[in-house]
């Protein structure tokens, strides 16, 4: 039986084909998205006759495919700037901004720690394939592309990052708050910030890898 790669595109389109409420892009990717696309992509390639071994290679990573989807990051910004229309010498009024930055990053954060170890658990199968002369170039032609897909969402991520910290630091330049509470955020943000891009060049680093 041919080996099924890690990043197995075909899931997606036998994901909608099964089921019905995967009618649009945005809810493919969202099935994609986490544990629940790996999961579907698992039992659906298991109904379709392939090994446990194969399937839990499809499974793994069917969710960095929709990789963009796993991301709130941006309508999170978004939201903290629409909050702040209007308001944006207020003191208070920034402390609570600069607030909703740390969160958002956190959990960006968070999101690219999954990202990370779900990446490399499938570099890791690829690599061993590749290796033991188990896959296709055309199979391997597919793997990149993933992990391309990959780097430039989370890429998308880090940027919208650096442009965040950079509003708050130019605001900080011009209004001089005084206030520790102020302070303390950002000082958090600009930790968070490098956090993210440390994340990003993990991604990149299993890019290289194949």
């Amino acid at each position: 039986m041919n080996k099924i790669p890690s990043f197995w595109p075909g899931a997606a389109a036998l994901s909608c084909a099964v089921l019905a409420a995967c009618q649009t892009q945005t809810q493919t990717a969202a099935l994609q998205c986490g544990a629940g696309g790996a999961a579907a992509a698992y039992l659906l390639c298991k109904a379709t006759g392939h090994s446990d071994k194969d399937c839990l290679g499809a499974g793994l990573v069917v969710g960095a495919i929709g990789a963009g989807a796993c991301y709130s990051y941006a309508a999170k910004l978004d939201k903290q700037r629409k909050e702040l229309a209007g308001k944006e010498g207020d003191l208070d009024a920034r402390i609570k901004y600069v607030h909703g930055l740390n969160e958002a990053n956190l959990q960006l954060n968070a999101d690219l720690t999954k990202r990370v170890a779900d990446v490399t658990r499938s570099t890791d199968q690829v690599v061993a394939q590749i290796q033991q002369k188990k896959i296709s170039a055309d199979q391997l032609a597919k793997e990149r592309q993933a992990r391309d897909d990959e780097l430039k969402a989370a890429t998308a991520q880090a940027t919208r990052s650096n442009e965040a910290l950079a509003e708050v630091k130019a605001y900080r330049a011009q209004y001089k708050p005084k206030s520790p509470d102020f302070d303390a955020s950002f000082a958090k943000q600009e930790q968070l910030n490098v956090e993210t891009q440390q994340l990003v060049a993990q991604l990149a680093a299993q890019k290289t890898r194949v």
